[in-house]
């Protein structure tokens, strides 16, 4: 788990170098989908459409509210040597992981507590 948020911190490093801070703000708010996906996969849970449409509303919400940020020419702080397609697969691997990693976090606890050396 702790390679996985070591790999998480790289890839952001990576991202945030390609593309501006208003595209990773954006991709960033995939987040909250990866952790619904992964929930259902990992821990079986079950959302119904209204759930999943609270999501996807609430993930609207928050790219609306941070619209100043990704609507300012950001495209200028960017080096000449910028790798766009990088910088955003960068970021949604980043996401995904992410996801993945809160949810397996709470099914190592929900299952085995002894699992969890802390």
């Amino acid at each position: 788990l702790a390679l996985i948020y070591g790999i998480m911190n790289i890839l952001s490093f990576v991202a945030l170098r390609n593309i501006g801070a208003g595209m990773f703000t954006i991709f960033a708010q995939c987040k909250i989908m990866t952790t619904a996906t992964f929930s259902t996969l990992l821990l079986k849970r079950s959302y119904s459409s209204t759930k999943w449409r609270a999501l996807i509303g609430l993930m609207f919400g928050v790219l609306l509210f941070s619209e100043p940020i990704w609507n300012s020419a950001d495209n200028v702080n960017n080096p000449a040597d910028a790798n766009q397609l990088l910088g955003t697969v960068a970021v949604m691997i980043e996401v995904t992981l992410s996801g993945f990693a809160s949810i397996y976090f709470e099914k190592v606890i929900k299952t085995d507590p002894l699992q969890l050396n802390i």
